[in-house]
């Protein structure tokens, strides 16, 4: 029993501050108090000087364990897709490329995952584990260049390569890409060398840098016929909006000889609606598509399009990756193109 006017003490034990706890302190992420820890220049003089406050103030102590295991490699690698459409990720295009990226990457000791980005929630997730460097390095599928998750990569300390070309100044990782402009000018010209004048052209979605950059071939091949009202922009890479083309042009359809589509899929949506509409393709209206996925060659007639090879395009961005991974010298801006070519069959 506790005699009258003394005080007791009851011991407790103090929670140690963590790395959470600075970055609480200061205001900033996970992730930039991780790099600030780890000497990273991709911290900012102002966040630097708060998270120097905090350390001081919380009287943080480093876990000298944690940061060697941080600095370590994971040996993985993350391949970040952005779709609008959960069918974008079963495209021949994509998961060819993804196959190729993967051999070659498992061939030098790496496991890749791959993150799909298709919401606002699951975007939120990977900017958090990037911010958080968990894996090695990144590749990065259909980025599109205006939001926050390609922001997320601006202060990153890993390794990225893309898989288009990018038109941002401040997005300075390299790139493999395709001659998208250059394959969609040439097939478009096939079509006028075949007589075809009065061409609508299908683009795709415009969050795709290369759906933007196919448009620029198309109209380079045109040149001053080019009239804005001859473009439809579709939604997405589907066969259904190769559908709803034809419907927005039906009124139309008896003066157009010609559909340049800016993908396979597209491009055999456009022939399933001319064939219910009741025109035949080519002798009515040609069609020509994009990527020479075997839809190419189940479609019905057998699809005049342009040829990328996809299984090239992802070993190609793990090289490029794997060359940065060994700590080998890659400039910034730096782009390598791979070639585009006329496949011609039925269609047109």
């Amino acid at each position: 029993m506790t005699e009258p006017n003394t005080m007791v003490f009851m011991t407790t034990e103090h929670k140690k501050v963590t790395i959470r706890d600075v970055a609480r302190l200061a205001n900033v992420s996970y992730g930039t108090v991780s790099r600030f820890l780890n000497g990273s220049e991709h911290v900012s003089k102002d966040a630097s000087e708060r998270i120097a406050a905090a350390i001081k103030e919380s009287k943080y102590t480093p876990n000298k364990a944690a940061r060697s295991l941080a600095q370590q490699r994971t040996s993985t690698v993350a391949l970040i897709i952005q779709v609008e459409a959960s069918e974008t990720v079963v495209q021949y295009s994509v998961s060819e490329a993804m196959s190729g990226a993967n051999t070659t990457l498992g061939d030098a000791g790496y496991q890749m995952v791959t993150l799909i980005a298709n919401s606002e929630d699951s975007t939120k997730r990977i900017e958090q584990l990037v911010n958080s460097d968990f894996a090695d390095g990144y590749l990065l599928f259909s980025l599109s260049e205006d939001d926050s998750l390609a922001n997320a990569f601006l202060s990153t300390n890993r390794p990225v390569v893309r898989s288009e070309v990018s038109d941002r100044g401040d997005l300075t990782y390299p790139a493999v890409d395709f001659t998208n402009a250059d394959g969609q000018r040439d097939i478009t010209r096939y079509m006028l060398d075949k007589g075809r004048s009065h061409i609508v052209y299908v683009c795709g979605p415009g969050y795709s840098p290369a759906s933007i950059k196919r448009l620029a071939g198309f109209k380079e091949a045109l040149g001053d016929r080019f009239d804005d009202r001859q473009v439809y922009f579709a939604d997405d890479w589907e066969i259904t909006s190769g559908e709803l083309a034809v419907f927005e042009y039906q009124s139309m359809l008896s003066g157009i000889d010609g559909f340049v589509c800016a993908n396979d899929n597209l491009a055999i949506g456009v022939i399933n609606q001319l064939n219910r509409f009741g025109y035949r393709v080519p002798d009515d209206i040609a069609v020509t598509g994009f990527d020479d996925s075997p839809m190419a060659i189940l479609s019905n007639p057998k699809l005049t399009t342009v040829r990328q090879d996809s299984m090239l395009h992802g070993r190609a961005m793990a090289e490029l990756l794997l060359t940065m991974l060994r700590g080998e010298p890659v400039r910034q801006y730096y782009v390598r193109l791979l070639p585009t070519t006329i496949v011609e069959r039925q269609s047109a």
